[in-house]
């Protein structure tokens, strides 16, 4: 019965965005240190960033240049460029509102741009996206989808899933000394998240140009590959 339960939640928990983005903290602040441990800590519990470099293994055949919006403390990037199967097939920018933090690598390119404002999709035929696009809205999203329509080749992208369980998984994190402050802003991530063809959709991509495959994790990640045909 408890499955049953769980499913009836999945199906009526509606999508609401935060009022305002999650501002960032001054990148040298004691509290911006931690909340950087502990999404870092979120991210290898959800799996995020070993799912990337297994995605970008298997489907960079040749050399790309790509970005990734929303790059934050540059863990992703630094771990991507230590990869000896990826480095001489990737050249990745870094998109992100805050200043170029020190662990990115010093190869590539990094915009202190807002991703709403972003004017350089031409350039990159591969998008990256952690934990990025559940923060807009649909209006925001379909801005996005036309620049992509117009030059991407690859999207990889890993919102939070929309499920009332990854709520409970969010309070035991908590009690085994989560931050309130990552705990709140986990919570609005996860009813912002994404389900099923959710975010497909709100991009506007067409299923006549591009191949699509969703996969949602038990630990609470929704992963959308896009490829062009």
């Amino acid at each position: 019965m408890e499955a049953i339960w769980f499913a009836d939640q999945v199906a009526t928990m509606e999508r609401v965005i935060p009022s305002v983005l999650f501002e960032p903290l001054p990148a040298e602040s004691r509290e911006a240190r931690r909340s950087q441990r502990e999404l870092r800590r979120i991210n290898r519990l959800m799996g995020n960033f070993g799912w990337f470099r297994r995605q970008l293994r298997r489907r960079l055949r040749d050399f790309m240049r790509g970005v990734e919006i929303g790059a934050g403390d540059g863990t992703l990037g630094r771990l991507l460029y230590l990869d000896p199967m990826l480095r001489d097939k990737l050249s990745l920018t870094g998109l992100d509102r805050a200043g170029r933090p020190a662990s990115w690598p010093l190869p590539w390119e990094w915009r202190r741009e807002d991703v709403r404002e972003f004017a350089g999709w031409g350039d990159y035929p591969l998008v990256l996206s952690n934990l990025v696009l559940h923060r807009f809205g649909d209006e925001e999203l379909s801005r996005i989808g036309k620049a992509l329509e117009n030059s991407c080749r690859l999207l990889l992208a890993v919102e939070p899933a929309r499920r009332s369980l990854h709520l409970t998984e969010l309070r035991l994190l908590r009690l085994c000394g989560l931050s309130r402050e990552v705990y709140e802003e986990g919570r609005n991530s996860v009813r912002a998240g994404f389900l099923g063809a959710g975010l497909v959709e709100s991009l506007g991509l067409s299923a006549k140009d591009w191949k699509f495959d969703v996969e949602i994790t038990l630990r609470g990640a929704y992963r959308l590959v896009a490829e062009r045909r």
